[in-house]
């Protein structure tokens, strides 16, 4: 029975230990040696107390039964005496006998039972003490293996900081390759000011230059551009945080100083301006990209060549082009490859960009007016760019306009597939026979919009402000066939003076405008209520 009660004993103090190594580590490391000592004190008592319970036994059961030792045949002689007595017929002697016989039987077992408590709690404690050393051996892993997680989690961070560190010195060693190329664009512009000069005179009294590639360049130099285009590659460079491209960037920057004393008012005018700050620290920009090519297409057009369609059949390349902030009128780049391109807060006025290639280009903020990128007719195409038999589709899949605001511009035919327009402003633009499937208009502000044969699959009009209760339904009757699903949205009243906190309203046009433009129709904000569904 000892054993067994140790065994069980020593079973529920493994348990108990291994719950505590994972359940109650902090209170095992802070009480370590509090346990370790009650168990200490704990097995001595019991020894002090066995031991003087051995030593004093006689005088104990003496002084509690009258016996001090009792072995079996002992008892033998009060039963011969109660036997004796019961035949005498002698009752006071009988239960004198009997009451021997009883104290004899008590002080037998309560030695024994003595005898095995101490046996007992010896045992119990020796196998809790067992346990406890389980225990602790288990706490010891459980600090060690949580040393070496932390040990493995600051060397994922070390080898992750070494990744971006590599991959910066890759992106830098392609800048300072792109930067000894860009000397041949200062080259080049040099050239070409000896041609405007030789064209237009020395005089500085007209800034405004035209030059025709076909006539005005030799033939070495047009050829000299398209091969620094293409020789020109693009990567990914240090992010300042400056957003040239966005004119109220520099206001943000100065409140930004008190931005702790603005309230509630910073928030407001996050909102209004589009603001979005980051996280402090040194960022590449988000995708690779090329000022150098940029730089050549402003020294292009700023050199008075404003006709890039024989550059473009020559080759000419602006894939990646940095055009920030940048002033483009009167551009032909019908078929230009300008892919990835950047005209972020750019001014683009009467461009012609019909069937080029502009996929994922960024028109963010940027200012477009009475510009083209529609596909284009066998007799529209320019020369020398080979004439076309049917539509040469303008690629505008993934172009980003959002915040952007476009007046009186064709996009009829472009492919404009999971392009954004968000937070734009759109005012006479004509989308007739395009493929808006999986665009966006988030917040859009329509004020006029020809959608007649648009494909709008999955085009997302949530958020989008436009003219009239009947919206809805004269865009399911104009766009494609069977694309639109007018169930999946309705159409809210715009709450008054709503439009006063939309920043590409107020820059563009005023209430009158805005009258004059809709009819006097009543503002609508689309809410989208359904999904698109598989």
């Amino acid at each position: 029975m000892p054993g067994g009660m140790g065994v069980l004993l020593f079973g529920f103090g493994l348990a108990a230990g291994i719950l505590g190594a994972y359940t109650a580590t902090g209170f095992l490391e802070d009480s370590a040696g509090l346990i370790l000592s009650v168990f200490l004190s704990a097995l001595l008592v019991v020894l002090i107390l066995g031991g003087l319970v051995f030593a004093l036994r006689k005088t104990i059961l003496s002084r509690l039964f009258g016996h001090a030792e009792v072995a079996l045949e002992q008892i033998a002689d009060p039963l011969a005496r109660i036997a004796d007595r019961a035949i005498e017929r002698d009752p006071g002697g009988a239960t004198s006998a009997a009451r021997d016989l009883v104290a004899m039987v008590l002080a037998r077992y309560a030695w024994i039972a003595t005898r095995r408590w101490i046996i007992a709690a010896l045992t119990a404690l020796i196998a809790a003490m067992a346990a406890l050393a389980g225990t602790a051996l288990l706490f010891k892993q459980n600090q060690l293996i949580a040393v070496q997680t932390e040990l493995l989690r600051e060397q994922n961070s070390r080898i992750q900081e070494q990744t971006q560190l590599i991959q910066t010195d890759v992106q830098l060693a392609e800048a300072s390759r792109n930067a000894a190329l860009a000397v041949e664009i200062t080259d080049i512009a040099a050239e070409l000011g000896k041609v405007v000069d030789r064209v237009h005179g020395k005089g500085l009294d007209n800034p405004f230059n035209v030059l025709d590639p076909a006539t005005d360049l030799e033939r070495s130099l047009l050829l000299r551009i398209v091969s620094i285009s293409r020789a020109l590659m693009p990567y990914r460079f240090l992010d300042t945080g400056l957003h040239e491209e966005d004119a109220s960037d520099g206001l943000r920057r100065a409140l930004q100083r008190r931005r702790a004393d603005l309230g509630d008012a910073y928030p407001k005018l996050e909102a209004y301006f589009g603001w979005a700050d980051r996280p402090d620290g040194t960022y590449l920009v988000d995708r690779p990209a090329s000022p150098e090519r940029g730089q050549l297409l402003r020294v292009m057009v700023s050199s008075g060549l404003r006709n890039l369609e024989l550059f473009t059949f020559t080759g000419l390349t602006l894939d990646y082009a940095m055009l920030k902030s940048t002033d483009l009128s009167l551009i032909t780049a019908q078929q230009a490859r300008l892919s990835y391109a950047d005209f972020s807060g750019s001014y683009l006025v009467e461009c012609d960009f019909g069937s080029a290639i502009l996929e994922n280009a960024r028109f963010r903020r940027a200012h477009i007016s009475r510009t083209r990128f529609a596909a284009l007719t066998e007799d529209q195409v320019l020369p020398p760019l080979p004439p076309q038999t049917a539509f040469a589709i303008t690629r505008l899949s993934g172009a980003d306009f959002a915040r952007a605001t476009i007046t009186a511009s064709d996009f009829s035919g472009a492919a404009l597939t999971a392009a954004i327009f968000d937070g734009a402003l759109l005012d006479g633009v004509n989308f007739s026979g395009a493929d808006l499937s999986a665009a966006t208009f988030r917040g859009t502000v329509i004020l006029q919009a020809d959608f007649a044969g648009v494909s709008l699959k999955r085009t997302d009009l949530d958020g989008a402000v436009v003219f009239g209760e009947d919206f809805l339904t004269r865009l399911a009757q104009t766009a494609a066939p069977d694309s639109f699903r007018p169930e999946l949205f309705r159409l809210d009243p715009l709450k008054a003076g709503a439009l006063d906190g939309m920043m590409v309203v107020q820059d563009a046009l005023t209430p009158e405008d805005i009258a004059a433009r809709t009819g006097g129709a009543a503002p609508f904000r689309i809410t989208r209520i359904g999904e698109f569904g598989p």
